[in-house]
């Protein structure tokens, strides 16, 4: 059974929102440059969102069920589920776009470094300012 935290079910749900908004915006956008960014930055954020919920999974299963075992488990699970996409891209060069893939392949993980920034950021000034 895959338990995931309720700060990080928070986090995600609010990646998905931010993700959306920006996808549905560049692929407006992508829509009259080529047509298979849009099939390429689709396959990009579905294995981001694919390997952040990996590493979600690991770091519950690690932290909180003491697997310590599982770690290279896990870490080669996230090394093949990068590799999937940039293979589909190297292999059909004609309906995919390998750079596009590349660049939406870390897309949740940038926007989840960003979220947590911010994050840290308040709570840090909130600390200034009472103490």
């Amino acid at each position: 059974m895959f338990v995931l935290s309720r700060n990080l079910k928070f986090i995600i749900n609010k990646l998905h929102k931010i993700i959306l908004i920006e996808f549905s915006l560049l692929g407006t956008i992508f829509y009259f440059i080529d047509k298979s960014y849009i099939g390429s930055s689709l396959l990009g954020l579905l294995f981001s969102f694919f390997i952040i919920l990996d590493f979600a999974y690991a770091e519950y299963a690690i932290l909180h069920g003491r697997k310590k075992g599982l770690f290279f488990v896990y870490y080669l699970s996230r090394i093949v589920l990068y590799a999937i996409p940039l293979v589909f891209g190297l292999v059909f060069k004609n309906y995919f776009n390998f750079f596009v893939i590349l660049i939406f392949l870390f897309s949740y993980q940038i926007h989840f470094i960003g979220f947590e920034f911010f994050r840290s950021l308040k709570k840090m000034k909130r600390q200034n300012f009472n103490g």
